[in-house]
């Protein structure tokens, strides 16, 4: 059983990207933002090819808003690749240059005309357009300062503000790894979202919230050179020629969580967790994987049926039964497998993220 197999496991401790503390609308503070499921009401939007004036000339922009209209979306968002001359950030007329050059404005013309008075430069290079949901939203983006020592956060200087609700085009974050501005958006109903454009490590897109108030990803990632998920073919073989594998998540209540799993070529597999470093408590389940049928998922998407045999943990964080859809990306180099949520229960109840990164355990 893999709750045996698992106290053998010379484990690899995976270095998370980073802990981000998203903060509720009012600058400086640390507190998530308390986000709802209902989707949100949005003022009718018409495809008024005046709307925004000469500087938005064509309406594609308000075919996003319409996109959103009904859902928990509350701004398109669309990573735009690294500008490498960042250094001169008030020559907007250079970052149309890049714009035009690498393509990036091919299936959404209008952000080839967004003016200067739309643009926000922040020391960085990474280029990010965001278009509210609502035409009359209140933008405002801060400086973002994060504390890696002790993860908070503050945000109280303002870079840009405006409430006509048009796109802006935002370049900042010096690092990959820690954003350095906050979009703070308040639409004409009252909602809120506090969003932090930055990319993730495990595939270098946009990260997006999973829970509402939430944002439309429109990056042109295929104009970047990313290869489509739906061109990558997985190997299953992967899984179970490495046996053990083993991830360490980490969960809304702070806590560090092992994870082991164990896979067969027969689509058999099993799973079991306790918290790294804490009293030694253990859950484990039993199930079977099989390739997904859903031509919406991506190529590599496994799909996990699984049963909950034992539960001996001091706090209930378990699922009697889990029924998940997972894609997945293998490193070769570093014999790492990314598997990411494709649709979900989640495999832990209080777990923070939607990724997890498996690494070869021996013994």
């Amino acid at each position: 059983m893999l709750k045996i197999k698992l106290k053998k496991f010379a484990a690899f401790i995976t270095a998370l990207a980073m802990v981000l503390v998203l903060t509720a609308c009012g600058g400086g503070g640390t507190d998530a933002p308390q986000n709802s499921d209902t989707p949100r009401a949005t003022p009718e939007v018409t495809a008024d090819p005046n709307n925004g004036g000469p500087a938005f000339e064509g309406d594609d922009w308000i075919m996003l808003q319409q996109a959103m209209i009904d859902t928990t979306d509350m701004a398109a968002v669309a990573y735009l690749g690294w500008y490498e001359e960042y250094y001169d950030l008030y020559d907007y007329s250079q970052i149309q240059e890049y714009i035009a050059d690498a393509f990036v404005a091919e299936d959404h013309p209008f952000i080839a005309n967004i003016d200067a008075e739309h643009f926000v430069p922040h020391i960085g290079g990474q280029l990010f357009c965001i278009v509210p949901a609502d035409e009359n939203a209140t933008i405002t983006i801060y400086d973002y300062i994060f504390d890696e020592e002790d993860y908070t956060a503050n945000y109280d200087d303002v870079l840009y503000q405006s409430d006509d609700g048009m796109p802006v085009i935002v370049m900042g974050n010096e690092s990959e790894y820690i954003p350095n501005f906050i979009v703070e958006i308040i639409d004409s109903n009252g909602n809120e979202l506090s969003y932090i454009p930055w990319l993730s490590g495990y595939d270098g897109k946009l990260e997006i919230p999973y829970d509402a108030p939430t944002v439309l990803d429109f990056s042109p990632y295929e104009k970047l050179g990313y290869v489509s998920e739906n061109d990558y073919t997985f190997d299953p073989a992967v899984l179970y020629y490495g046996e053990n594998w083993t991830s360490f998540v980490d969960t809304i209540n702070d806590d560090t969580v092992a994870v082991g799993f164990w896979f067969d070529e027969y689509g058999n597999m099993e799973m079991c967790y306790e918290v790294y470093g804490g009293t030694g408590y253990e859950v484990y389940y039993e199930g079977c994987w099989y390739p997904a049928e859903d031509d919406s998922y991506p190529e590599s998407t496994l799909i996990f049926e699984l049963s909950l045999v034992e539960d001996t943990s001091d706090i209930q964080i378990a699922r009697p039964e889990i029924y998940t859809a997972m894609s997945f990306e293998y490193d070769e180099m570093f014999e790492t497998v990314f598997m990411t949520y494709e649709d979900y229960d989640y495999l832990l109840d209080v777990e923070s993220h939607y990724y997890y990164s498996l690494e070869q355990a021996m013994g």
